[in-house]
């Protein structure tokens, strides 16, 4: 199975076996199937309205911990609102897959 989804800056792509490969441009993170829920549910915790709005209102960017603590992102909010489409992408339901019983 292929899968590569890229936005503009980023890129996803599963590599192997439950392993999907994170591409910032200047880094690449690999990230077991667990690590990319976690990851998912991060950059969805940072990019609801509350928090996009209390990040603007202060700093303007944001640190986030991938992979279980082994790589340390600063992210700006263009960056946020990026990687949350890139990676809700990855968990869309594909209508091109047919599945034969």
């Amino acid at each position: 199975m292929n899968l590569c989804i890229e936005s503009t800056e980023y890129k996803i792509t599963y590599s192997k076996r439950n392993t999907y490969l994170l591409d910032l441009g200047y880094k690449i993170i690999p990230l077991r199937f667990c690590q990319l829920l976690a990851f998912r549910k991060k950059i969805l915790e940072y990019t609801s309205y509350e928090c996009l709005e209390n990040i603007i209102d202060n700093d303007n960017f944001v640190l986030v911990f991938v992979a279980d603590r082994k790589h340390l992102l600063y992210l700006e909010v263009s960056a946020l609102i990026q990687l949350r489409n890139l990676v809700m992408h990855v968990f869309k339901p594909s209508t091109s897959l047919v599945l034969q019983a």
